[in-house]
Order: structure tokens, then C-alpha cells, then sequence
């Protein structure tokens, strides 16, 4: 049985994320640059980030002309949460359908402005809301001009303990207009 979801997304800027752990890896994410556009993916390993948040962290390898995005990592929370490796795929591959169009569109916002994003996400059904998440998005450069590496940090709502996010979704949607973002 097949399920629509509806999702909707709006962007904030990095620094107003909510998570913690999303400002000390901006923080340090701004540090590695030295003055160049971004750091070099070589500059970095996944172990440069807190052991919990590995699970949920996505690494893309990125090109444009044409716009292509596959995930050279995918962490074992996301496995969980989506319910597969994507490891080698494309976020056109991931489920529900109207994901990967999302989740394009930020991997194309790190190739094209060459900055960090960070999207705030509501996935809902007929019967209500699924799940909310806070992805934060870092680009990587080797060449000092392209962007062709992405990282992605999910926090899911559920996940963020101690604190709820829930006032922090309502605020940030309650500001934009429900828009159709597919089913």
C-alpha cells in the first residue's frame, strides 16, 4: 500500500538552525576555509563529527552541467528512517518520490551559490505530520571554484533530546504559505 506524502520545506539561514551541533559544524565548516570558497573534502573526515551525529549525515558527490548528485555516504540512522542504503544512489532514489525532487533542490543550492544552507522540512500525510527535520547543508570544493562535495546533517525531530523542536517548526511554518510540494 502506497502512502502520498506532502512535504513542506522553506530555508533558513544556517546560523538560525535550532541544533546545536549544526552551529559548532558551521562554526567550524567557516574556520577550514582560509579564505577560499570551501574546504576541500580531503580536509575533513566524518570522524571530525560527534560520533551520534554519523548516523545521520549524508555525503554527496556534486557536478553541474548537468546538475548531478549522488550520495557517497549514507548514514545508518537515515538507512532506519528511510528505509534503505542509498550509499551510491541519487536523491531521486530515495522514497517518497517528492523527496528526491527536495532534496535535489539543496544539493543544487550548494552547487549554485556555493554557500550553507539549511532546510527545514515537515513531511505530512492525510492524517497529519509524519516528521520534521533541520538539514544543514556544507559544501566542499577541490578545486577552490566548484562546489562538488555536499554534506548533509539531519536532525529529526524526535531525535533532538531534552529539547522540543516542536515551537521551533510551528514558528518557521507559520511564516510561509502553504505551498503543494507534490505527493
Amino acid at each position: 500500500m502506497t502512502y502520498a506524502v506532502k512535504i513542506r520545506s522553506v530555508y533558513i539561514e544556517p546560523i538560525e538552525s535550532p541544533v546545536e551541533v549544526h552551529t559548532h559544524a558551521l562554526t567550524d565548516w567557516k574556520n577550514r576555509c582560509i579564505g577560499r570558497l570551501a574546504p576541500s573534502w580531503k580536509d575533513y573526515s566524518l570522524m571530525d563529527f560527534p560520533p551520534p551525529e554519523i548516523p545521520f549525515i549524508s555525503l554527496t558527490d556534486l557536478a553541474n552541467a548537468p546538475l548531478r548528485s549522488i550520495y557517497r555516504f549514507w548514514g545508518t540512522g537515515l538507512t532506519g528512517i528511510f528505509g534503505g542504503d542509498y550509499t551510491g544512489k541519487t536523491p531521486a532514489d530515495v522514497p517518497p518520490a517528492s523527496l528526491g525532487i527536495s532534496a535535489t533542490g539543496g544539493c543544487a543550492r550548494l552547487v549554485n551559490s556555493r554557500i550553507p544552507n539549511c532546510e527545514v522540512k515537515e513531511f505530512t500525510r492525510k492524517n497529519g505530520v509524519l516528521a520534521r527535520a533541520v538539514i544543514l547543508r556544507l559544501p566542499f570544493s577541490d578545486d577552490g571554484e566548484t562546489v562538488n562535495h555536499g554534506l548533509n546533517m539531519y536532525r529529526f525531530e524526535y531525535l533532538e533530546s531534552g529539547k522540543l523542536l516542536d515551537s521551533f517548526f510551528d514558528e518557521i511554518f507559520a511564516k510561509i504559505k502553504p505551498v503543494d510540494c507534490g505527493t
